[in-house]
């Protein structure tokens, strides 16, 4: 089972069914903070739901198609960071992550993505990591630059929201990092 320590006091390990209540609680008081980036929030009324999503998200690590791994402070679910769209045959993935708002601007999601990094790069022999943000997330993107990604382009009204009544559309940026980019920053570093 994967597990990695990412520093003062948290670790990263594989989702499990156990955490669904922690993770819900995390989303539940954490709301309007993760609402405008992660549109998925408005689907998580209840910890029902949210047993539901972890549960797929399971089913997908048991198929090969994804992995997710929680963040852990003692019993304090703190984010979540994911493998999605993993493809063996091609030997990549794309990597998504969330974090609760009291906590981001402390390289917690940097020490993580670089945990999850190291796994599928060294031990999954993964060739290809892909990090998607929308352009006016700046953390998010931050943390894909602070990493070594290149921004290889910028995909123009990828995402569709629905405000106030309107649609409105937003694009993302795209970043890459190859197995021989990491490796040699490791090597540097």
């Amino acid at each position: 089972m994967f597990t990695c320590e990412i520093g003062r006091g948290l670790l990263l390990r594989l989702l499990q069914p156990a955490d669904s209540k922690a993770l819900y609680r995390t989303v539940d008081r954490d709301r309007a903070a993760l609402q405008p980036w992660l549109p998925w929030v408005s689907q998580i009324g209840t910890a029902a739901d949210m047993k539901d999503y972890v549960r797929f998200e399971c089913k997908r690590y048991k198929s090969g198609e994804a992995m997710s791994a929680v963040i852990i402070e003692g019993a304090e679910a703190l984010g979540l960071i994911s493998f999605q769209e993993l493809d063996f045959r091609h030997r990549k993935a794309s990597l998504g992550y969330w974090l609760e708002s009291s906590r981001q601007g402390q390289g917690i999601m940097t020490a993580a993505a670089a945990g999850l990094l190291q796994f599928g790069f060294a031990t999954l022999d993964l060739n290809r990591m892909e990090i998607r943000a929308r352009t006016d997330n700046v953390r998010s993107r931050a943390v894909a630059e602070r990493l070594g990604f290149t921004q290889e382009g910028v995909l123009r009204e990828e995402e569709c929201l629905e405000t106030a009544g309107e649609l409105e559309y937003r694009d993302h940026a795209v970043y890459g990092l190859l197995a021989h980019e990491w490796k040699r920053g490791q090597d540097i570093g």
